[in-house]
């Protein structure tokens, strides 16, 4: 077996999982079934982090071979997580080569999302948590509108390429301009409240916050404490963005500040 392609395939997976919001356990324990595939397989060690991911095998008569692989930017995508488990199942069963898991996740890595599709999610979504929170259809339907505006502060500020805590803010400042200039055109049958609650929920770090917990049970506490600063910095820059937008444009287009 080819050392390095086994090395490249777990990597891969590693990488993937990492970036589409697997927890840190899960994802070296995917490395390490994989890795443990390799013939006369004596040392296998996987530690990974929020950053990055380092793998060591040791075969026998041989030198250790280590890994380090720099991982810069993490998502959400919980269905690659499931596509990459079951090529890893698949391959660790024998239903796979090496050579075919591998291409199988290149293939993976290079898909794309249809964006088309991300501002109707959002919209939807907002509706959605505008009902759940006790707002009527009419909120609703204006949670919709305030969530399509926010696809499009998230849109531009990834084409700008905006550090995360600078879009989580100014995407909020967003999320409050447009809430407020709806209820100043429509006034009293809008409750802004519940609308810019909702709109803001897409941002939420709820991943982030369920990652840190997990991870810190299984007694990764680094990764635990990393996901835990990171979920506190986007609900810290969400904060500051709407408690910004409040501040400037409430006294502009509502009188009485509300």
């Amino acid at each position: 077996m080819d050392t390095q392609l086994l090395f490249d395939t777990a990597m891969l997976a590693g990488e993937i999982m990492l970036c589409s919001g697997a927890e840190t356990y899960r994802v070296e324990d995917t490395m390490h079934h994989i890795l443990k595939t390799a013939d006369d397989a004596e040392i296998i060690e996987v530690l990974v982090l929020m950053t990055g991911i380092s793998a060591t095998l040791k075969r026998t008569g041989e030198m250790p071979v280590s890994i380090v692989k720099r991982v810069a930017s993490r998502g959400t995508n919980l269905s690659r997580v499931v596509e990459v488990n079951e090529i890893s199942r698949r391959y660790c069963g024998q239903y796979l080569t090496v050579e075919q898991a591998y291409d199988m996740l290149l293939e993976l890595k290079g898909e794309k999302h249809n964006g088309s599709l991300h501002p109707i999610a959002i919209a939807g979504a907002c509706a959605g948590f505008t009902l759940m929170f006790g707002g009527r259809l009419t909120d609703a339907a204006l949670a919709a509108v305030v969530g399509a505006f926010l696809a499009l502060c998230l849109f531009c500020g990834k084409k700008l390429e905006f550090h995360a805590f600078i879009q989580d803010v100014t995407s909020s400042v967003g999320v409050a301009f447009i809430s407020i200039v709806l209820k100043a055109i429509i006034g009293t049958p809008m409750n802004m409240d519940i609308v810019m609650i909702s709109a803001i929920m897409p941002l939420v770090p709820g991943m982030a916050i369920t990652n840190a917990v997990r991870d810190t049970l299984q007694g990764d506490y680094i990764s635990g404490a990393a996901r835990t600063l990171e979920a506190f910095l986007k609900a810290a820059g969400i904060a500051l963005g709407i408690g910004i937008g409040i501040a400037i444009f409430s006294n502009i287009f509502l009188k009485g500040g509300r």
